[in-house]
């Protein structure tokens, strides 16, 4: 099974340097490695010493860097030339079931439609089984978790659609995907595959990125809570740019909230990071030889556990939480789980949405859920 590591964090920290260097050094093991770019601001071309017109060169296509990694700076444009099919292929039907004479070109360019044609992409990639490694760079962590969870937000408004309360409404952009046509049908199925591939930790991790500064700490927190409420295992944190003794009380401090991760460090470079070169210099102090793929043990996954006949548990990895901070919802099947300004909605199995709620409570970093019959019922 192909690999993929996600590389997100803090604008302006470097992550697309973090993503390049780890895919280079992926590919000098002799890993087929290819890095995408999800970051529509498309700097990874000129971090791997490419060179060309600000608004030209190769579109839409991977750019080989050497006999084992080549980069793609996914076009979202192109992508959908590529995959309209006429105006009747799935990219069709997934914007809308009355677009069959709407080209391409016309398409509103919106973030859902974006977030939908990089996962379509990257699902391409996984099912080629060309390469051993796909490394991401992902945007900065508020658009990161917006992609992340184009799938499941998908599915609620397909919920919303297909309930019976609401027989006649139409639920909001892309929520055709889920139902109708076999176009569209085929295109629900793989947004799904690459949705399940995402939040399964044996097959991908996702790396945040970080300088050491107050603000900076803060949101790197926040971050992996939010992350980690939506099923993402990260597996390290990477503090960048570090240059002045002034950043070590921040630098301990990272330290100490992420004691239960891998925390890398990597001094400030005094020339640019741009070719392969200083990315190889740039890795070596990252990684420090060692495997840049498998750096920690997967995460065991959460989620529903069996305690007992009748009996339910529902765990999520909420770090940096307390209980008083979590806002618990409950409408039949549908739980949903908020922190801060972020939610999940959690759809509860059939064997479990039968049964109540009875109680909620935080274990260490996780919090679980119980969910049980009633005595005498």
């Amino acid at each position: 099974m192909t690999r993929i590591i996600l590389v997100s964090g803090r604008g302006g920290a470097g992550k697309t340097t973090v993503a390049a260097a780890t895919a280079l050094a992926a590919s000098r093991r002799g890993l087929r490695t290819l890095v995408l770019s999800f970051d529509l601001s498309h700097g990874l071309g000129a971090a791997m010493g490419q060179e060309g017109a600000l608004f030209s060169g190769p579109r839409g296509v991977p750019v080989g860097v050497n006999d084992h990694l080549s980069f793609h700076e996914v076009d979202v444009g192109e992508e959908l030339r590529r995959g309209w099919n006429g105006g009747q292929g799935g990219l069709s039907a997934l914007v809308d079931g009355g677009l069959e004479r709407v080209s391409a070109e016309e398409v509103a360019m919106t973030a859902e439609v974006a977030h939908v044609v990089m996962l379509l992409r990257l699902g391409e990639y996984v099912r080629a089984q060309q390469h051993d490694l796909l490394v991401v760079d992902c945007p900065s962590t508020g658009a990161a978790l917006h992609l992340l969870n184009t799938v499941p937000a998908m599915r609620w408004y397909a919920r919303k659609q297909e309930a019976p309360t609401q027989p006649g409404r139409k639920a909001r952009l892309l929520a055709a995907s889920l139902h109708g046509a076999d176009a569209s049908l085929e295109v629900r199925d793989r947004l799904n595959a690459v949705d399940a591939l995402l939040r399964d930790p044996t097959v991908t991790t996702l790396r945040l990125v970080t300088t050491a500064d107050t603000v900076s700490v803060q949101e790197t927190q926040r971050a992996y809570t939010y992350f980690s409420l939506h099923e993402l295992a990260v597996d390290c944190v990477v503090i960048n740019r570090l240059a002045q003794e002034a950043q070590q009380p921040h630098v301990e401090k990272l330290q100490g909230a992420f004691s239960s991760l891998l925390v890398l460090k990597v001094p400030h470079q005094a020339a640019e990071v741009v070719g392969e070169k200083p990315l190889d210099t740039f890795a070596e102090q990252l990684y420090q030889g060692e495997d840049p793929v498998s750096l920690t043990a997967p995460q065991a996954p959460l989620g529903i556990r069996k305690a007992a006949v009748d009996a339910y548990t529902l765990e999520v990895r909420l770090p940096f939480v307390a209980k008083s901070e979590v806002e618990l919802t409950r409408r039949g099947a549908e739980f949903v789980i908020q922190v801060g300004a972020v939610r999940r909605n959690v759809v509860l199995p059939r064997m479990i949405a039968l049964l109540p709620t009875s109680g909620a409570h935080m274990e260490g970093d996780r919090l679980i859920v119980s969910f049980q019959k009633e005595r005498g019922v």
